[in-house]
């Protein structure tokens, strides 16, 4: 371990010494690309603060666009060209470099990323939302991502994180922050692009984008496909059948079976004040280390899904106000087939289990610019929420045979798995930005949601941004969010390890953030923030043996802080830094540490154009301090560190680009949690964790036509 850290410091040292040597040579009059690029994509001229700040723009902290040091939020804003630096081929390694945002699989739910933001996640993880374009995409069998959902990363132009409450402006499930994608438009892509991407693992990635304007309308397409097979060398030792003494039918020392296949299309139409977003995927994934923590292979899940939006935009209809209204319509349906355990086990249980989660709304409103020192937000909306379900099976059914034989199709609701579900939902918000004085905004904003199965609830936020010196912000933040719990949580019956509950509450949390924006020179800006918050009726499952229940488990608190730094040091050099801490416990559970959440991450990300046209970058991630669950015998979680390389070469030949990296260059042995279990001899029925993935190697190559 000190050696790998000792080639990191030595790395980065002599990165530091060529800037120092090269620091008295002058800085371009543009060091970041972003401004001219959003001033072209949303018609925003000079502003006075870009005199000093030459700021990214955030659009999900208001619904209108801002510059992120008067946001008010705490926030980060990731580029298409970042994301290029990060050698990042899903969502997830994106955001990766968040504060405060660690993401792992779940053990529970079939390796699904869980996106845990300062400590506040649970084992299905829906407290994140997911937006597109603004618009939320979750599947409310579970409500969070559908299982196994990787979105990769060809047509993302940006992406705006959020942490800390947003239910006030985005209603439900913006619990512990937001994550908003936004897609690339037709001047980004600006013509075709096209690229191709292979590595370890049999991986690889393909794409081709196209836009440009036809017959007065504004056309960007792109679609990607991208496969891998996992890594095999990720071995698990013991299993659920060693814990039962059954050791000689496990499949245990094996591999974890983590391949993935999907394939994303996107499609936006743009002509006068309509805007038409299209998003379609077909995935077909593994299920991780099976659902009974019984090493099986040949689980998995074929998932189709379809999030269409439209939206009417006008600023001159009406004096003073800018109009808006939306449409929009999510379709997922998830098809999954289960082995409860291994081949040759006495009473082999297979599982088809399938849902169709559709959901629909209509929203409007408007922003209100006739008084004087006002900015004032309304609006208006509705959403109705659909699950319907299907499914096979060869146990407990009409027609299944004992011992268990082939898969009945179970159409007595009495034996299905879920029963169908559907709940309406009503909401009005309003929110006033109000300069009240030159270098003071408050943002004050509720909205209130009226459901059809939960009643009614309201969320306020404030938030009061003061421009200190020209070089310092200063924000102060509260806010509440809810979350209802999803369909999954409450119905889900006649499952051998899961069983739902009617008779949850929502989940709810209040938190109040303190942030310090410093950017004393035009080459360097510092982060601080500081939150605490207090969560209740966290949902989770919970139980002895199995089939274990959702239950409302928890009221969590929690308090910490970030730092962050980015630092150009020269023209050619560039280092981004952040440092996040954050201490949660339950005080249901006598003030027990909230387990697998990291007490401390420390992200680095030095980038050196050490010649025209070749930039290389680095990533350094350490997680640490992680606690087991409250009666889990095992010791805390081991720390972990990760290096990824990245060499990239521009302009090689009529628009090409090539790069090669690395990631996990150490090939670090670090450790994803497994599920406490207190029916399993040690701990869990995976006792030692699960390894994370090993050293991998890629090269890409992509064009602009």
């Amino acid at each position: 371990m000190r050696t790998k850290r000792a080639l990191v410091a030595a790395l980065l040292s002599c990165l530091s010494c060529f800037t120092v040597a090269r620091a008295a040579e002058p800085l371009p009059a543009s060091a970041d690309p972003d401004e001219a690029t959003f001033a072209e994509m949303f018609g925003r001229g000079p502003q006075e603060e870009d005199v000093y700040r030459t700021d990214r723009l955030l659009l999900t902290a208001t619904g209108s666009l801002k510059p992120v040091h008067l946001a008010p939020s705490v926030a980060s804003v990731i580029t298409a060209e970042d994301i290029k630096g990060l050698g990042a081929t899903t969502l997830d390694e994106v955001l990766e470099s968040v504060p405060g945002l660690h993401v792992e699989p779940s053990g529970i739910a079939y390796f699904s990323s869980i996106w845990s933001i300062r400590g506040v996640h649970t084992s299905t993880n829906p407290q994140t939302l997911l937006l597109i374009n603004g618009v939320p995409f979750i599947s409310n069998y579970q409500g969070s991502r559908y299982v196994g959902y990787q979105m990769p990363v060809a047509m993302i132009s940006r992406v705006e994180v959020v942490r800390g409450p947003g239910s006030a402006l985005h209603g439900a499930d913006a619990f512990a922050g937001t994550v908003n994608v936004i897609t690339k438009d037709n001047f980004e892509i600006d013509g075709t692009q096209a690229g191709a991407r292979y590595g370890s693992f049999d991986s690889s990635d393909l794409w081709a984008q196209h836009g440009g304007q036809y017959n007065g309308w504004d056309v960007a397409f792109g679609v990607e496909h991208r496969k891998t097979s996992g890594d095999k060398g990720r071995i698990i030792e013991r299993d659920y059948l060693h814990a039962f003494g059954a050791g000689a039918l496990s499949n245990a020392p094996g591999y974890i079976d983590t391949w993935n296949e999907q394939l994303d299309t996107h499609l936006n139409l743009r002509k006068d004040n309509w805007t038409l977003h299209l998003y379609g995927t077909l995935q077909d994934s593994s299920l991780g280390a099976g659902i009974s923590q019984a090493i099986t292979y040949g689980n998995d899940i074929d998932t189709k899904s379809l999030l269409a939006d439209l939206t009417w935009h006008n600023d001159k209809l009406v004096e003073n106000w800018e109009l808006e209204s939306r449409i929009y319509y999510s379709y997922i349906n998830a098809d999954s087939f289960l082995q409860f355990y291994p081949q040759g086990v006495p009473n082999f249980l297979l599982g088809n289990p399938i849902y169709t989660a559709q959901d629909g709304g209509i929203e409007a409103g408007g922003l209100y610019k006739g008084f004087r020192d006002h900015r004032l937000r309304i609006g208006v909306g509705a959403k109705s929420y659909d699950l319907g379900r299907d499914q096979y099976k060869n146990f407990a059914a009409p027609g299944a045979t004992s011992p268990p034989g082939p898969m009945v199709h179970v159409t007595d609701p009495a034996y299905i798995y879920i029963d169908e579900a559907s709940r309406t939902l009503w909401y009005g918000l309003v929110q006033d930005e109000w300069q009240l004085a030159p270098t003071w905004t408050l943002t004050v904003g509720v909205r209130y949601d009226e459901y059809s199965d939960f009643g009614s609830t309201v969320n306020p936020r404030a938030a009061l941004v003061w421009e200190t010196r020209y070089d310092l912000t200063t924000k102060l933040m509260y806010g509440q969010a809810f979350r209802a719990p999803s369909f999954g949580e409450q119905y889900v019956k006649n499952n051998l390890q899961v069983e739902g509950n009617p008779r949850l509450t929502p989940e709810e949390i209040e938190t109040i953030e303190l942030a310090f924006d410093y950017q004393p020179t035009k080459n360097l800006r510092l982060i601080l923030s500081l939150f605490n918050y207090e969560a209740t009726d966290l949902v989770e499952i919970i139980g002895a043996s199995f089939p274990q229940a959702y239950t409302n488990y928890g009221e969590q608190e929690g308090r910490g802080f970030e730092v962050e730094m980015d630092w150009r040091l020269h023209q050619d050099f560039r280092l981004r830094s952040n440092l996040a801490y954050q201490r949660s416990i339950n005080k249901k559970l006598d003030d027990a540490v909230v387990p697998d959440a990291p007490e401390m991450q420390f992200y680095l990300n030095p980038s050196w154009t050490f010649l025209p046209d070749w930039t290389f970058d680095g990533q350094f991630y350490w997680i640490g301090d992680r606690h087991r669950a409250k009666g889990d015998p095992r010791g805390d979680i081991g720390d972990y560190e990760v290096v990824n390389l990245l060499v990239r070469r521009k302009n090689i030949i009529n628009h090409l680009e090539a790069a090669v990296g690395i990631r996990n260059l150490f090939d670090e042995v670090g450790r994803i949690p497994s599920p406490f279990a207190a029916a399993a001899p040690e701990g869990a029925f995976i006792p030692n964790d699960y390894p994370l993935e090993g050293r991998s190697i890629f090269a890409q190559i992509s064009g602009h036509f």
